[in-house]
Order: C-alpha cells, then sequence, then structure tokens
C-alpha cells in the first residue's frame, strides 16, 4: 500500500450537503464530488475511489439504480458504497443494504459518526486490498502469480476490445532450467528464479509492460520489450554448465494482436506459448514474436 490519502467519491444532488461532506472529510482523504448520478459509474471507472458516499433520491438516476450499476461492473464491484440519504424508512434501508450498499446514514447526519464510519470502512478497504495482494503474489519471487496473470489479462482483453486498443502477451521460460536444479541443487534454483523475476522486473518502466497496451506499433513494441528482458537476464551472467555459452538464458514468445479479430485470452496464451516453442527449437535464448494472424497461420502449419 502507498501512503497516498484514500480517495472518495461523493455522489449528491443536494449542494449543502455534497460541500458540508467535502469538507467534513477532505482533511483526511481525497475527496471527489458530483452531482449528477448520470457521472457515478463513469467516475468510479476512471478514479477507483476507495469508497463512495451516494445519495438515494436524486433526479436522474436514484441510488438504487447507481448501486446496481456499481455492482453490476468488473472494475467498480468491489467499490463499498455508503448511502447517505434523508430517508428513514426501514424499507430503503434494508432494500439498499440487499442491493450492496455496505452501510446507511440518515440527514442530518452527526458529523462524527460520518467520520467514524467512512473511516472504519477505509481500513476494511485497506485490509481487503492487502489480503488481495498477498493471494496475487508469488511467494518465492515476490513477483505477481499465476492467479493474478490470468485476472489481469481478461480483464484488459476486455478494456482493449472496448477502446480498439492492441494487446501484447510474452510467454518467457529459463532455458535448460531443470538441468540447473539437477546440478546445482533447487535452494540454488531458488535464487536463481529470485535473481531472473529481479532483473526482468527491473526492465518494466510501466505497469501494463509485461501485459502491453501499445499504439500503431504493437508488435514492434512487443518484441523490443522480449529483447529488453533477454538482454538483462544474459548481462546478469549467472553461471550455469548446461546452459548456452556456460549461462543462464531466456526463450520468449511474444504475441501481439487486436482483441477484436477475435482472439480469446485462452488462444492468446496458446499463440504465445507456440512462439515460445519455436524460440526453443530455435536455439533458445532468443525472442520469437508474432501477430495473431501469423502465430495462428504457423500453429496451423504445425498441427498438421
Amino acid at each position: 500500500m502507498n501512503n497516498e490519502r484514500p480517495k472518495i467519491l461523493i455522489v449528491d444532488d443536494d449542494r449543502r450537503y455534497l460541500e458540508s461532506l467535502e469538507l467534513l472529510l477532505s482533511a483526511h482523504y481525497e475527496v471527489i464530488t458530483d452531482s449528477d448520478s448520470l457521472n457515478t459509474l463513469g467516475i468510479a471507472m476512471s478514479q477507483h475511489p476507495y469508497l463512495i458516499l451516494l445519495d438515494l433520491n436524486m433526479e436522474n438516476i436514484d441510488g438504487y439504480q447507481v448501486i446496481r450499476e456499481l455492482k453490476q461492473n468488473l472494475e467498480t464491484a468491489d467499490i463499498p458504497v455508503i448511502v447517505v440519504t434523508g430517508s428513514h424508512e426501514t424499507e430503503d434501508e434494508t432494500h439498499c443494504l440487499r442491493s450492496g450498499a455496505v452501510d446507511y446514514i440518515t440527514k442530518p447526519y452527526n458529523p462524527e459518526i460520518v467520520k467514524a464510519r467512512v473511516h472504519a470502512h477505509v481500513e476494511l478497504k485497506r485490509q481487503k486490498e492487502l489480503l488481495k495482494t498477498l493471494s496475487y503474489q508469488d511467494g518465492l519471487t515476490g513477483i505477481a502469480n499465476r492467479r493474478y496473470f490470468d485476472d489481469t489479462l481478461i480483464r484488459e482483453h476486455r478494456r482493449c476490445r472496448r477502446a480498439g486498443l492492441p494487446l501484447s502477451t510474452l510467454m518467457i521460460d529459463i532455458d535448460f532450467f531443470k538441468r540447473y536444479n539437477d546440478i546445482y541443487g533447487h535452494l540454488t534454483g531458488d535464487d536463481c528464479l529470485k535473481l531472473v523475476a529481479r532483473t526482468m522486473l527491473a526492465q518494466l518502466n510501466r505497469s501494463g509492460d509485461l501485459l502491453a497496451r501499445y499504439g500503431g506499433e504493437e508488435f514492434v513494441c512487443a518484441k523490443q520489450i522480449a529483447e529488453k528482458l533477454r538482454s538483462a537476464v544474459l548481462d546478469q551472467q549467472i553461471p550455469h554448465e548446461a546452459g548456452i555459452d556456460g549461462l543462464i538464458t531466456i526463450s520468449i514468445g511474444a504475441v501481439a494482436c487486436l482483441p477484436t479479430e477475435g482472439i480469446d485470452t485462452r488462444k492468446l496464451l496458446m499463440l504465445a506459448d507456440s512462439c515460445l516453442y519455436r524460440a526453443k527449437v530455435s536455439g533458445r535464448n532468443r525472442v520469437e514474436a508474432a501477430a495473431c494472424s501469423q502465430a495462428s497461420s504457423d500453429q496451423a502449419v504445425g498441427n498438421v
């Protein structure tokens, strides 16, 4: 977790409450406000707030509909929502909680109660994020694990498909690593894995570099990133008597595509794996890269 102030979104078409809540919470949180409930989902998707304070009775879309939209969207479903409303009806509170809201505060509110409940839900969110981070982390190397990779690939595939953006995937393998473990032992092998992981991680300047989003030259960029990773590992000069030139090396298969081409995530991984296979049978310590159409054709030929 970083030290930035948690971001909170407040949505209320009553300016008095909107401004008073902003004043109340801005000392400890980064506060975003909006008076139009039509904007809530869009703001939540772009700003990723820790918490949303939502009025129930608004002109354009009522709070019930906003909660449903937030909970039905994969990008916003985990954002906790506190309803702040003038309704004291038990039915409204029950409906909101059953719809997915985490709390219900009635107007006029007690400022200390609001601060206490916001603090409690922000801290709960922090703990959930921490547990989520740990569940997504590989215990040995400290980098993301397969579960995180799979979830991110699905999410990025959907995002790129909506936006018409390219998506690139690299499949990486340490050459002759089984032999390395046989020669040096699994503890030394673990140390090697950690060093290779750190080396590659240090080459990435953006969070999306390994599972990358690029502009018009997506194929070239994917290959350049892969070559950068391959060279960085080679530069470490890690001894491996059964390796290529006595060193640890990596082989990489890289595939780039537009998700609109009908390539789902499973197919994308299969194509990247096919490129990796070509890199290994071609001598290892190299990159084999292709656009999806080329990789599909190569795979089809290989399966004949």
